[in-house]
């Protein structure tokens, strides 16, 4: 059977928290014919004991995602590698590649690959992440050649975060974001990181105001993974990297 609704791709997405509510919202805003397969993992807390937690029940997870007949897997939630680190991050993703045979991916990885694509070498931050999350995920940028030119964080874990409402958290978003391009001028271009909060009305209006670009967690899952599924279409309006190839 044809029909407009019934989805071209289906992506399994690995969620750290129990509730989603922003990410699902301004996904289906921006993209049409693509299904979110979504498991939740339930991170409680900003600590190297429960992502440890939580990442001992993706195997499980994902074979009731790979059941729903999806085209990828991603590993979403950038505090979950950046508590762990590099190697446990990365072994995950092998083991994710390994037991799926289906295109893998991270939140951690589509954030530094769209930065590269973007041409960013040397990037400012904006996010709610304590000092050791932040100095971890400078570790993820430097791998590939990206420094960090510096952080405006306003730290809070998830259960502070997670009560926020939608116009706080965007005030948040936009009012760290531009502390952090202007704290550091020396940037060619800007990551606002966490995907539990709205970032995606903010994009084109920094864009416009410093000249520079703008990743955030959604725009860059929505371009990695679509190009991943080969179903990418330029998405007008709403920043430099969803407008490009």
């Amino acid at each position: 059977m044809q029909h407009s609704l019934i989805p071209k791709r289906k992506l399994g997405i690995l969620d750290p928290l129990e509730v989603s509510d922003d990410a699902p919202y301004e996904f289906y805003h921006l993209v049409r014919g693509v299904m979110l397969v979504s498991a939740d993992l339930g991170l409680e807390a900003f600590s190297v004991a429960d992502v440890e937690r939580v990442f001992a029940k993706a195997s499980r997870v994902t074979d009731a995602l790979m059941a729903r007949g999806i085209d990828l897997i991603m590993q979403s939630g950038v505090p979950l590698p950046i508590l762990v680190g590099l190697d446990a991050h990365d072994q995950l993703v092998e083991q994710l590649a390994r037991q799926t045979g289906k295109p893998t991916t991270t939140s951690m990885l589509g954030v530094i690959r769209a930065c590269r694509h973007m041409g960013i070498t040397n990037v400012a931050l904006a996010n709610k992440w304590r000092p050791d999350m932040n100095k971890t995920l400078a570790d993820f940028f430097a791998r590939d050649g990206i420094r960090v030119a510096g952080v405006a964080s306003e730290i809070m874990g998830p259960e502070r975060f997670q009560k926020m409402g939608i116009a706080p958290s965007l005030n948040l978003a936009h009012e760290l974001a531009r502390q952090a391009l202007r704290q550091f001028p020396d940037a060619d271009g800007l990551y606002i990181g966490g995907g539990a909060w709205m970032t995606t009305p903010l994009i084109a209006d920094l864009e416009r105001e410093f000249g520079k670009p703008v990743v955030t967690n959604r725009n860059a899952l929505i371009w990695d993974t679509l190009h991943l599924v080969d179903y990418w279409t330029p998405i007008p309006g709403y920043g430099r990297l969803l407008e490009g190839d």
